[in-house]
């Protein structure tokens, strides 16, 4: 065992990878964390005993005399304790550079501000389908660096990666790599957009054998021009002689301009044009894997809803109600507005900002909302930018719950009551599946009641 130990900061999924992994191969592990919480202890009491856990705080230089450092993403890229590791010497790693050094695997990395989950488990479910053995892992599901021991050089592995991964690996080398669309977001993180663009734009310089684009964002389209592999595209728009688009009503995969139909777009399962994006980038991406066009139409017409992506909560009484809580960012809230043009919307929206504009989503909302409950740390900005509009039909509430309560006393039949907040959910929940949980709950609590009083 080496002296200098393995420090891990946070005590997340991906710093508790890194902590078992690191105790199996041997090493002394410091795993830090600055919060202190019952949780926080339950999850590191069942790490491996060799790990030195220290929470509640730590100084900056905590890392300065390590063999290595290796931050949770949630850790800026450039935070002090990082820089002081850097200034004495010691490699800063990840937990997903670490995927990139050791899995022996083919890797499908997909990223883009929005649709990125939905899109990267539409492929593994092609790929299995198809007969691939499939892991799937990045931002979605289980760790994949406790995974990689189950790993095969004939497997695939199909990965979400956040702009807050992919920063931290020095080489991102994905036999396929797939940029779905880039606007601004986390720019409290990155600093600019510039920078934000960078981090996705690696991911295409390092691709392997293909690199699968947006063809309709003229940011994504022009990453092309650091590609050394294949270049597919995907979209709406004419001019695609190489990837996925519509022909009339089916999706079709050209090939070297050959078109070939896979499905007609009404066998979809999925709210909007932004998942018909969604299927387009996984079906460009399944053909670039070689997978034939069969096996990609079964997955899609039985593929279900991601939770907290436009997922169907409730549909009863005329009112369907539906969670995208993961709409966490302007485009995405506006992507989920624009996805019932049949039917009026009673719009949930709020939360924790993210330093980007909100004048385009106020736009939309006074466009396609009925009416606006507003809750949350941003309620208040949301109120002032719909008032500018002269939309008068909004409520602001204090919490998720009486958001719900409201929604429920304004819908009617043939509404849609949608949870789109277009913000983080920092202000109030853990995370945006912890406020989409919350959503659910609060629905099926106000029929359990309504059914109570019948």
């Amino acid at each position: 065992m080496n002296e200098k130990p393995v420090v891990v900061i946070g005590a997340g999924r991906s710093g508790l990878a890194c902590a078992r992994t690191f105790a199996r191969e041997g090493h002394r592990v410091v795993l830090v964390d600055r919060s202190d919480t019952l949780t926080i202890r339950e999850r590191t009491a069942l790490l491996p005993g060799t790990v030195e856990v220290r929470l509640g705080g730590y100084p900056d230089d905590i890392a300065a005399e390590a063999l290595m450092v290796c931050p949770s993403p949630g850790v800026p890229w450039n935070a002090p304790e990082l820089q002081v590791a850097r200034a004495h010497g010691v490699p800063v790693r990840s937990e997903m550079d670490l995927v990139f050094e050791r899995c022996r695997a083919r890797i499908c990395g997909i990223t883009g501000t929005n649709g990125k989950t939905t899109t990267t488990a539409l492929v593994a479910a092609i790929l299995e389908r198809a007969g691939e053995h499939v892991h799937l892992g990045g931002n979605i599901g289980a760790t994949m660096l406790d995974r990689l021991e189950a790993v095969s050089d004939t497997d695939w592995v199909v990965l979400e990666l956040s702009s807050f991964q992919i920063e931290s690996v020095r080489e991102p080398r994905c036999a396929i790599a797939c940029v779905l669309n880039v606007t601004p977001d986390h720019l409290d993180r990155h600093g600019d957009f510039d920078t934000y663009t960078e981090t996705k734009r690696r991911l295409v310089r390092f691709a392997l054998d293909d690199a699968v684009l947006g063809f309709d964002d003229p940011i994504t389209r022009e990453m092309a021009a650091v590609a050394t592999s294949r270049v597919r595209y995907f979209g709406l728009h004419p001019g695609i002689t190489d990837g996925a688009t519509r022909a009339g009503e089916d999706v079709v995969s050209i090939e070297a301009g050959t078109v070939t139909p896979v499905l007609p777009m009404r066998d979809i399962p999925l709210f909007g044009e932004h998942n018909l994006q969604n299927v387009l980038a996984a079906v460009a991406v399944a053909r670039a894997a070689g997978v034939a066009t069969s096996p990609i139409a079964g997955a899609v017409r039985d593929f279900q809803a991601v939770p907290h992506r436009l997922e169907t909560v409730r549909d009863q009484d005329g009112v369907l109600w539906v969670n995208d809580s993961k709409a966490t960012n302007v485009e995405s809230a506006i992507a989920a507005l624009r996805s019932f043009p049949d039917r009026t919307i009673v719009w949930i929206g709020g939360g924790k900002g993210a330093g980007t504009s909100i004048e385009t989503l106020a736009d939309e909302v006074t466009a396609r909302a009925r009416h606006a409950v507003l809750n949350g740390a941003s309620a208040g900005e949301l109120d002032d930018a719909l008032a500018r509009r002269g939309f008068a039909a909004r409520t602001l509430v204090p919490s998720l719950e009486d958001a719900v309560a409201t929604a429920a006393e304004l819908a009617r039949p043939g509404d849609v009551v949608l949870l789109a907040p277009g913000y983080k959910s920092f202000d109030q929940f853990r995370d945006f599946e912890d406020r989409g949980r919350a959503f659910g709950e609060a629905v099926h609590n106000l029929a359990a009641r309504s059914a109570g009083k019948g």
